[in-house]
């Protein structure tokens, strides 16, 4: 399981203003969390996130929230892990804004309710965040709490696609293998299905498009995605 324990990228900025001091203490406590996660000391992770979560900090309100979540140091609690997560999405932190919007989508710790879900979808996908991109295209491919809208779905995935994201670029690749929205298109679909890897049936729609594409389609649909990918990482590089 991939860790998504938070860990600010800078920390100097908690420390810009008065009482600096203060402000240190809680870094500290919260990089200790993060510390204390990263060896699977789970029972002092919980007990420094909590600290640190308690006196308002987002990223650590978060992190509380996803370990009693994955009943990581504690009993698994979704109605504590909706509290924590709502708590720091009220102060904008997206990936709480997303698990968030998650959980009243298949009503974990709460009643399921797809319109709270959106509004939480959206708030992150505004944010630029591609999971709640690629969780808001999939309302609007199915319908659900949103009007059925391809195009709308087809412009959600494309964001988290080029941020990276696999799930999105399979979905992306799926609209152009099945014509959602848009005339089909197996180059372009194939190309997506390349850089998904091995996500979900990723290999299949690969295998289906090499019967049916020709050398010439699948070069030039290989090359795209290889000219994506040089791009993608040449930009994450300068990041």
């Amino acid at each position: 399981m991939n860790r998504r324990i938070f860990r600010p990228l800078v920390l100097t900025g908690l420390l810009a203003v008065a009482g600096a001091g203060l402000h240190f203490a809680h870094a500290n406590v919260f990089e200790n969390a993060v510390s204390a996660y990263e060896n699977e000391e789970y029972a002092e992770a919980i007990e420094s996130f909590r600290e640190a979560a308690e006196d308002g900090n987002a990223d650590a309100q978060f992190n509380l929230g996803l370990m009693y979540l994955k009943g990581e140091g504690v009993e698994e609690d979704y109605a504590q892990a909706l509290e924590w997560f709502t708590k720091s999405a009220e102060q904008g932190n997206v990936r709480a804004e997303t698990n968030l919007a998650r959980m009243y989508a298949k009503g974990k710790g709460v009643q399921p309710d797809y319109g709270t879900a959106v509004n939480w979808f959206r708030k992150a996908a505004d944010q630029g965040y591609p999971d709640a991109q690629y969780s808001l295209g999939v309302l609007y491919v199915t319908g659900n709490a949103v009007p059925l809208n391809y195009k709308q779905a087809q412009d959600l995935f494309q964001k988290a696609a080029d941020q990276g994201n696999a799930s999105a670029q399979y979905q992306l690749g799926l609209m152009y293998f099945k014509g959602k929205g848009m005339k089909p298109d197996l180059v372009e679909g194939y190309k997506w299905m390349l850089l998904a890897g091995d996500y979900d049936d990723a290999a299949v729609y690969r295998e289906y498009a090499e019967k049916q594409l020709s050398e010439d389609q699948l070069e030039k649909a290989k090359a795209l995605a290889e000219e994506w990918q040089s791009e993608f990482d040449a930009n994450a590089e300068t990041t």
